[in-house]
């Protein structure tokens, strides 16, 4: 209990509770040509760099030294540095925060609880903010890494570090020699690697960086340090793995721990210089295409990714260790967030010692310039998934992705304000700078909202001919005979085909019975001058001859004729029922009615059974969503690209816009085959569209031999010029509809 005397002792006279704690793990290592002590904890593996005078201060602090009697052994050491009683109870009150001290006073247990409870919370906050970058908890690798070190230690050795650039140049070389072989290659690598084998890409990606992290562990070994940290991540939803090497700051050769920073990259470029060279003397096939694929996978994420500063990777611990800038990131941070403050707000930050004096405008630079690249990678990853999962009508994920981006970004902004406001201070906001910045803010708001936005649009197109005619069949029937074939030259009303409907052919013939039955029956009824039953069966007699007349018609008009002269062209192919279905029911005809072993078939009505083009040109035919359609026009100019074709661009304008709407689209189209727009499957076979779509017609007239009836791709055109408030204002009404 205090005594009388103790509570009148003024709070600097008083001994600080506190005192240094035993276990720590100190080195003099130099900065920039000055000397630093560098702290290791133990227990919580984290490390801190103090000036001498900081370090000197947490020497003396023993659990009895009073605030006043340090300030004295302070300056007694260090007679330049004038330091005031306020600071040296913050450097203090920093101290603990970081965990170097303890104390033996009663109540620090709940403290400490606390404490460790907000870093959890921190700590979940942080991973469910980045989605894309899952990192999860993981255990010590020590016994692990020091069981594989004497068998690759050899790698960190001079010959062998000659031996494999020498390797990693060759296959640059191979590359460069062989890149259009390389090139050409590309689309049938891209198109292997679709959403069926995407998960051998995974595996590629999640081993490449197992051995990536091992490799930043075996370094740290090799030079003496310890690694106590690895665990499992989750980079863009792919497998991988994280290396803790932050023991790295107790060695003093910085080029050391420059090594140690780029070593998972140095074993990554190797794995993809022999990548290249299994890929080159390889057939094509699995192990050809998984070569290739480490090759990018190792390359891109090695150059957007690890050798990057402005991410949290490996550039950026070389960078820091190249620069001698521990925390980095946090110190940019702070340097923006208390610019911030002063300039818009009129808030003075309290002072931090251990902030770096010089460099802020770096700093601040270095802040900005981190956050704009990893908005940009953010956008990248987001319209990747977009772009991938929207042919299987799956683009919602995508953008659910970005709207959680988005608003952790700008929550992220309100929560770092609130914080600057609500911080203790002794001086209030400068209003005058805070409604500067509010005009400031709404200004710039107001004048992004306000520029013009082109808007360009891409929609699905088929290849036809200039003018084609589709011939559907007008019923039901078998295909008994076929006269044409793709490519031929056909004229108005010539016979192309021959239906049989057996059904209404024994209709007919009944019919023809039942008619002659009905004759005998009037006579009879005239013989007995039966008025009434005379009249019934006259009735009876002129239905049944409708019904002939109509059958007659019908069957007359299975009979597929030429609707003009032209050529020719085969329908879009059906694909093959699987065997599974084939198995619960008959399986009906696949590829084209004009093929021969399609001869004897049935078909449904209105099924496609050939097209007829008038002329040697080409048109595309465009199938265009509602929400576009006031948004072109006959003669809008119009950028055209088939998927045969991917390295050229054709420009054209629209020709004509059909008035109505479409339900219906050829197979190609569907996303059922490989095409964008999602349908659904009718009663009848056909691919009925989920969304209404208008039909436009673009001719094709360059390059007239390099196409082909049924191609697909892709049109782009300006949809409109609004300013992106209009765009905002245009997505808000699509999406909320508001009904009185």
């Amino acid at each position: 209990m205090s005594t009388l005397s103790e509570s009148m002792t003024s709070s600097t006279e008083r001994p600080i509770p506190l005192s240094v704690r035993d276990d720590l793990i100190s080195k003099w290592i130099h900065y920039k040509g000055l000397g630093y002590w560098v702290i290791k904890d133990p227990v919580s593996l984290k490390y801190t760099r103090l000036h001498p005078e900081q370090y000197y201060i947490l020497n003396l602090l023993n659990g009895a030294r009073c605030p006043e009697e340090i300030k004295d052994e302070v300056h007694r050491q260090y007679p330049a540095l004038l330091l005031s009683i306020s600071e040296i109870q913050q450097l203090i009150s920093d101290l603990y925060r970081k965990g170097l001290l303890t104390s033996g006073r009663p109540g620090q247990g709940v403290t400490l609880i606390k404490q460790r409870r907000e870093e959890h919370k921190k700590k979940l906050t942080t991973t469910l903010k980045n989605v894309l970058y899952l990192r999860l908890p993981g255990w010590d690798p020590e016994t692990t890494l020091q069981r594989l070190y004497p068998y690759v230690k050899w790698m960190w050795q001079p010959w062998a570090t000659l031996m494999f650039a020498l390797l990693i140049v060759s296959s640059w070389v191979l590359i460069g020699v062989q890149f259009d072989a390389f090139r050409s290659r590309l689309p049938e690598f891209q198109q292997f690697f679709g959403w069926p084998n995407l998960i051998y890409m995974w595996f590629v990606l999640g081993a490449a960086k197992v051995v990536h992290e091992f490799g930043h562990g075996l370094s740290c070994k090799h030079y003496g340090g310890e690694c106590h940290g690895m665990g499992i991540m989750f980079l863009v939803f792919s497998p991988c793995l994280y290396c803790d090497v932050s023991d790295s700051w107790m060695l003093r050769n910085k080029w050391q721990r420059i090594i140690i920073g780029g070593a998972g990259m140095y074993i990554e470029v190797i794995m993809s210089a022999i990548a290249v060279w299994v890929w080159w003397f390889t057939k094509p096939g699995l192990l050809n295409h998984l070569a290739l694929n480490l090759f990018f996978v190792s390359t891109v994420t090695t150059v957007i990714f690890n050798a990057n500063p402005l991410m949290r990777f490996d550039g950026y611990y070389m960078m820091s260790d190249l620069l001698e800038i521990p925390n980095l990131r946090q110190k940019a941070d702070k340097h923006l967030r208390d610019t911030f403050a002063w300039y818009c707000l009129g808030i003075e930050s309290q002072r931090d010692p251990f902030m770096p004096e010089t460099g802020k405008f770096w700093f601040i630079f270095y802040a900005i310039s981190a956050a704009l690249y990893r908005w940009f990678i953010m956008f990248g990853i987001t319209l990747f998934l977009y772009t991938v999962l929207k042919p299987y009508d799956l683009q919602s994920i995508g953008i659910t992705l970005a709207v959680i981006s988005i608003a952790s970004f700008f929550g992220g902004i309100v929560f770092n304000i609130y914080k600057i406001i609500a911080a203790p201070r002794t001086e209030p906001m400068n209003y005058f700078k805070v409604s500067a910045t509010l005009t400031v803010t709404a200004a710039v708001i107001l004048g992004i909202l306000l520029i013009p936005v082109p808007m360009h649009f891409e929609a699905p197109f088929i290849v036809e001919g200039y003018g084609v005619k589709h011939v559907y069949t007008t019923g039901s029937g078998r295909l008994e005979k076929v006269y044409v074939e793709p490519g031929q030259h056909v004229i108005k009303g010539q016979k192309l085909a021959n239906i049989v409907n057996i059904e209404k052919q024994d209709e007919l013939r009944q019919l023809s019975t039942d008619r002659d039955i009905q004759i005998d029956e009037i006579a009879k009824y005239r013989a007995l001058d039966d008025l009434a039953g005379l009249k019934v069966s006259e009735e009876k007699l002129s239905n049944i001859q409708e019904r002939i007349e109509e059958l007659k018609e019908q069957l007359k008009n299975l009979e597929v004729v030429a609707p003009i002269s032209g050529i020719v062209v085969a329908p879009a192919s059906q694909p093959e029922p699987k065997l599974s279905d084939s198995k619960k029911q008959l399986s009906r005809w696949f590829g084209t009615p004009l093929d021969a072993k399609n001869e004897n078939c049935y078909l449904e009505e209105r099924t496609h059974m050939l097209s007829i083009a008038p002329e040697s040109r080409y048109q595309a035919v465009l199938f265009i969503d509602q929400e576009y359609r006031n948004d072109f026009n006959e003669g809008q100019t119009v950028e055209l690209k088939l998927e045969h074709l991917p390295d050229k661009t054709y420009g054209s304008k629209i020709e004509r816009v059909a008035h109505g709407h479409l339900d219906y689209v050829p197979p190609t189209l569907s996303n059922k085959m490989g095409g964008e727009l999602p349908t659904v499957t009718d009663k009848d076979g056909r691919e009925k569209l989920t969304s209404t779509a208008y039909q436009a017609i673009v001719p094709l007239d360059e390059d007239v031999v390099l196409f082909r009836a049924n191609m697909r791709g892709k049109a782009r055109f300006l949809v409109s010029k609004l300013t992106t408030g209009q765009w905002i204002w245009r997505y808000f009404r699509k999406t909320f509809h508001f009904r009185l």
